[in-house]
């Protein structure tokens, strides 16, 4: 007897996105189309696993995503119930791996505005933490949801000196900057420093954002380190403090319990 059709994958399955990534997107879609309306239940896990012909750990994970958007709510014995059809904020953040890291490059798209090869400043070196004057590749734009709806943040990119050879069509390409690095150098980002902070909004910043100097605002700078634990590059990201939410999940390890 013939298996049940599936549904296929989401249109964009060759995306570098995770499947879980992938599927929730698919679900939140279906939930701002009104397929899902606030206050129904969606589909039991393994509905899910059967229509997208998916895994149950990837439907955990993805439904794990919706929550963090506030975009469902799960109760054990009363499944996922929709109880809003948009995030609260323009865009949700979760975080637990360097490669959840990685991926929030992947499911946004950065439009670079400029770049030079210049020294850094004193407030650009105490975001490196590398020598004032000490000229590395500045790589400036907007990051904006996948679909273009939303402007995320606003980032400057710094990449040391020695890819600048390797970086100058980098406007004209698509992937994460430390994705281009290690193709092209054969160098690997071995580990990623996350550091974030209230600060108000610098003008460069508002100005690209179309928000006020001086508004709250969130400053994320991460630290992408070779092997040796130097910086290969650095992004400082600027988000309006009413379009960003970041999430951080935190499990109890053995020694805690």
């Amino acid at each position: 007897m013939p298996s049940a059709p599936t549904r296929p994958d989401p249109p964009f399955a060759d995306h570098p996105l995770p499947l879980y990534q992938r599927l929730a997107r698919t679900l939140r879609d279906d939930i701002a189309a009104g397929t899902h309306p606030v206050g129904t239940t969606l589909p039991t896990e393994i509905e899910l696993c059967e229509s997208h012909g998916v895994s149950r750990h990837t439907v955990r994970e993805a439904l794990r995503l919706l929550v963090d958007q506030g975009l469902i709510e799960r109760r054990q014995g009363a499944g996922s119930r929709v109880i809003a059809a948009a995030p609260p904020v323009a865009y949700v953040h979760t975080i637990r791996s360097l490669t959840e890291l990685f991926s929030y490059t992947q499911d946004t798209r950065f439009e670079v505005s400029g770049v030079e090869l210049a020294p850094l400043g004193e407030a650009d070196a105490a975001a490196i933490r590398w020598p004032a004057e000490t000229r590395w590749l500045r790589i400036s734009g907007v990051r904006w949801t996948a679909d273009r709806r939303e402007m995320v943040c606003h980032v400057t990119v710094f990449a040391h000196a020695r890819f600048a050879g390797l970086l100058s069509d980098v406007g004209r390409q698509d992937g994460p900057i430390h994705a281009l690095i290690e193709a092209r150098s054969g160098e690997r980002v071995e580990e990623a420093v996350q550091e974030v902070s209230a600060a108000p909004m610098p003008p460069a910043a508002a100005k690209a954002l179309g928000t006020r100097v001086g508004a709250p605002a969130l400053r994320i700078v991460r630290r992408y380190l070779d092997a040796s634990g130097g910086p290969m590059m650095v992004a400082v990201n600027w988000h309006p403090g009413d379009r960003f939410a970041y999430t951080i999940h935190l499990r109890r390890d053995d020694e805690s319990a």
